[in-house]
């Protein structure tokens, strides 16, 4: 799960690539943008590949067992992917009906996982290590929003 941690910090160093290079005139939405489309489109489409292909081994990581659930949350991932990939061609309503669902998702999400930690001592690291990328993507996502 420190995949998304790492890639979240790859699509701020391609970000601030992206505005010092191309488009440093636009440079908040330039980042939004970046980010927004770097961060859910491989968000969506690694965890619809771990919750649907690798749906085990993912469970396992997490400290729970493998069940039908996790392909209802592979699909749900993989429109997320979906959505990042096509946002660029959108406007501004496109993102808003985008995050709400993704922030709803990864936040409920982090509640869910800090549950586990304090009531089933479940510290595996695909439990724990997740909480961090579950905060970060929509915070970053709509501070930029905001300001863009």
């Amino acid at each position: 799960m420190i995949i998304y941690l790492i890639s979240y910090c790859i699509f701020w160093v391609l970000s601030i690539i992206f505005v010092l290079t191309i488009h440093p005139q636009h440079m908040i939405e330039t980042l939004f943008l970046v980010q927004a489309i770097g961060n859910l489109s491989f968000f969506g489409f690694v965890n619809f590949t771990g919750h649907v292909i690798k749906r085990k081994q993912v469970a396992k990581s997490i400290g729970w067992v493998s069940n039908g659930f996790q392909i209802e949350v592979g699909f749900v991932s993989l429109g997320i992917g979906i959505c990042g990939l096509i946002g660029y061609w959108f406007n501004d309503r496109f993102w808003v009906a985008t995050l709400i669902p993704v922030t709803t998702f990864l936040l409920g999400a982090t509640f869910n996982h800090i549950k586990e930690m304090i009531i089933e001592k479940n510290f595996n690291p695909g439990n724990v290590l997740i909480i961090l990328p579950d905060i970060l993507i929509p915070l970053t996502l709509w501070l930029l929003f905001f300001f863009k």
